[in-house]
């Protein structure tokens, strides 16, 4: 594969990404088809980012009143910061701007000319994050999906992407996503970051925002939201939010603000539950759930997603 540049476009203004400065990882799947991955502080990122803009990320100012989503790619973060920002204003509006330009790997340090209180969010693990988010006490959000929801996402928009040059099938996508060699290596290892930082900061604030039940009672999940965030509740303003934020309405609404990558629209796709239904083999379920029970037995967030729930 050639190093070559693209442009990465956030409210129509072009961010240029060039390779030549990344270090660069070829991952071969078992079928032999290849994906391409910047590898940054020992993990795989994709190729989408600068490296001296995620150098910034440790030292990023926070201010106590910040509210940090931290959410594994494909688990509704663009969703969940529309609803977030909405309850901010105080509005079932649109917001008239991308996620992009509250994103922690695209501005880091540009977040200072954001007013308060900033919505930012990330993919880094939550251990990745900003020094300071512990010594401010940031209310935090994280986003937990169905992970074989996510592969098939997050495979779709590496496909999508370009910049990955993905020549995988999903099916030799699915056993690198298993083999941890995705974007910052993987779901499982980033909820069991995030599980460890929540036991060794237990004052920190943190809000499990999750993908299905949103799905399933998207009212009582932004009265959530609204609650964790210490809002007076507005139980009519939460409908209109849940409303407006419908996957439909903000795939229309948000167009004009998309995150682009040579021109084409890399985010909404379904916003459905249950789509792996269509792409995994039996096999591919016994390998996944494999993996599953390695990684995830034990932690909080197993019944979740375990086999027979």
């Amino acid at each position: 594969m050639a190093s070559s540049q693209h442009t990465f476009t956030i409210d129509d203004q072009a961010h240029i990404f060039d390779e030549r400065e990344m270090d660069i990882k070829i991952e071969t799947d078992k079928f032999g088809k290849t994906i391409k991955y910047m590898m940054f502080r020992g993990l795989h990122y994709s190729p989408a980012y600068v490296p001296s803009i995620l150098e910034q990320a440790k030292d990023v100012s926070m201010r106590p009143d910040d509210i940090y989503l931290c959410a594994y790619p494909r688990t509704g973060t663009h969703w969940t910061f529309e609803m977030v920002n909405m309850l901010l204003c105080g509005k079932a509006e649109t917001i008239q701007t991308s996620k992009g330009k509250h994103h922690l790997e695209v501005v880091a340090k540009g977040l200072s000319k954001l007013p308060s209180p900033r919505f930012i969010d990330t993919h880094f693990r939550l251990s990745d994050g900003p020094e300071e988010l512990k010594e401010k006490k940031c209310k935090v959000i994280y986003n937990l999906r169905d992970p074989r929801d996510v592969a098939v996402s997050l495979y779709h928009t590496y496909v999508d992407m370009q910049v990955l040059e993905c020549e995988c099938s999903f099916e030799g996508f699915l056993y690198l996503f298993l083999e941890g060699k995705a974007e910052v290596d993987g779901v499982f290892d980033h909820w069991l970051d995030a599980e460890e930082f929540v036991k060794k900061n237990p004052d920190i604030p943190v809000h499990f925002n999750i993908y299905e039940e949103t799905i399933k009672n998207p009212q009582l999940a932004v009265q959530r939201l609204s609650d964790f965030l210490g809002l007076p509740r507005n139980d009519e303003l939460c409908q209109a939010i849940a409303d407006k934020c419908h996957f439909s309405n903000m795939k229309r609404d948000k167009e004009k603000y998309a995150i682009k990558v040579d021109g084409k629209n890399i985010l909404y796709r379904k916003g459905t539950v249950g789509d792996w239904k269509n792409y995994f083999t039996d096999q591919m379920l016994d390998d996944y759930y494999r993996v599953y029970e390695e990684k995830m037995s034990g932690s909080r967030f197993y019944k979740l997603y375990a086999r027979n729930t």
